[in-house]
């Protein structure tokens, strides 16, 4: 239940007294779990002066910023800061709370981001100041959603040929690292529409390569049980 009027207006009296008595705005802000900068708003319409002996601030906004970063490889930035409880990257500067993302697209293009700043870079986090964008820059750069016909036509958009007879999977894997197709909500081992396509049918049991290229999709490679016993029986007839 949120507090009442006459409980609020208790606490800021709470709160005045105490800084009277010569108490910090941050130890006042903790003790009575008020928000700095609602605690230093009362110091200040009360008159009550700052406690000497406080550390000015000497860093700029952007010095601070990159004492709390990062290089890694490929061009990426690490935020060693402050985070949220939501996972946020923040920065506090001479009492103000300043997003890490809007800190680096300042530094980048010299203005604000219009709306919110985000890496885009695809590296979750990373504040590098050349790879962010801001909310109209992700309107533009969203692409529309590719609509296909067919599981077989969105196999051959997601494999590519190795130039060798092999063809590769290019699409996403799940998290054991196994090739996945998504066709209209489904998930399938590309295998099998891919043998369905080469063969003109669905295939029996489980489909594999009978190549010895890793993952090989090629149709003409694939087996299935049927594939794999006719394979036996022409072996056994020849001796093999």
């Amino acid at each position: 239940m949120p507090p009442s009027r006459a409980d609020l207006a208790a606490k800021r009296r709470r709160a005045r007294h105490l800084l009277r008595a010569g108490r910090s705005t941050a130890a006042v802000a903790a003790e009575l779990h008020m928000d700095r900068r609602a605690v230093r708003q009362l110091r200040i319409d009360a008159g009550i002066p700052a406690l000497p002996g406080g550390t000015p601030q000497r860093l700029t906004v952007e010095e601070k910023w990159r004492s709390h970063t990062r290089r890694t490889r490929g061009g990426h930035m690490t935020w060693t800061g402050e985070h949220t409880s939501a996972g946020g990257r923040v920065m506090r500067h001479s009492g103000t709370a300043y997003s890490a993302h809007r800190v680096a697209y300042r530094i980048q293009h010299g203005t604000d981001p219009e709306g919110h700043a985000k890496s885009g870079c695809g590296r979750p986090g990373c504040v590098a100041p050349e790879h962010q964008i801001d909310t109209a820059e992700r309107r533009v750069v969203r692409t529309p959603r590719t609509v296909y016909d067919s599981a077989e036509a969105k196999l051959a958009a997601l494999t590519r040929p190795t130039g060798d007879g092999h063809l590769d999977w290019t699409g996403p894997h799940d998290s054991g690292g196994r090739p996945l197709l998504n066709w209209r909500g489904r998930h399938c081992a590309p295998a099998r529409p891919a043998f369905a396509q080469h063969y003109g049918r669905p295939p029996e049991g489980r489909v594999t390569a009978a190549c010895d290229h890793p993952g090989c999709l090629a149709g003409a490679h694939l087996d299935d049980r049927l594939t794999r016993a006719e394979h036996a029986r022409a072996y056994a007839a020849l001796g093999l």
